[in-house]
């Protein structure tokens, strides 16, 4: 009977990390774009649209960290912390929400799908937590953190930094 019992245990055992395996594999399949840090805009970018059509947001900015990811089924989780214009005193001055917009290359060309707008503090803080419409196929995504002006267009502020393979 000890046997069977562990016999038994090293089985259930093995069952589970197989299983765990498959949904950490699983996970990371349904993952488009990760990243761990952003670059934001430099004086040189500041309204001249980028490779990808979006045209940077006015002035310099600088930021402390900014994370994130984006699934295949478009849910996108961005978070900015430091977000700021160092122009008017190191706070986000002017702008009181952010929103995120994902770049894919299609064989169309470039195509964005903008968030709705999330609350920014006044020193740069900002979490991004929504579903976007994501265009099939989706090549090179790239993920900016900007606004949405009054006249609809996004300007962007900081970029997603490609995650280089370990």
């Amino acid at each position: 009977m000890p046997r069977f019992r562990s016999l038994l245990v090293a089985a259930t055992t093995a069952l589970t990390l197989v299983g765990a395996a498959g949904i950490n594999a699983g996970a990371s399949e349904s993952r488009l774009i990760e990243f761990d840090s952003m670059t934001t805009v430099t004086t040189g970018t500041t309204t001249v649209p980028n490779d990808r059509g979006i045209p940077g947001g006015g002035l310099p900015w600088v930021i402390s960290s900014g994370s994130g990811s984006v699934d295949r089924q478009g849910h996108l989780s961005v978070s900015v912390t430091g977000l700021v214009l160092p122009a008017v005193g190191n706070t986000t001055g002017p702008i009181k929400q952010f929103s995120a917009t994902v770049s894919c290359l299609t064989p169309a060309g470039p195509m964005n799908v903008t968030t709705g707008l999330f609350d920014t503090t006044p020193t740069g803080d900002s979490t991004i937590v929504d579903t976007v419409a994501l265009p099939h196929p989706c090549k090179s995504p790239e993920v900016f953190v900007g606004t949405t002006k009054a006249n609809g267009q996004f300007v962007w502020f900081a970029e997603s930094n490609a995650e280089s393979d370990d």
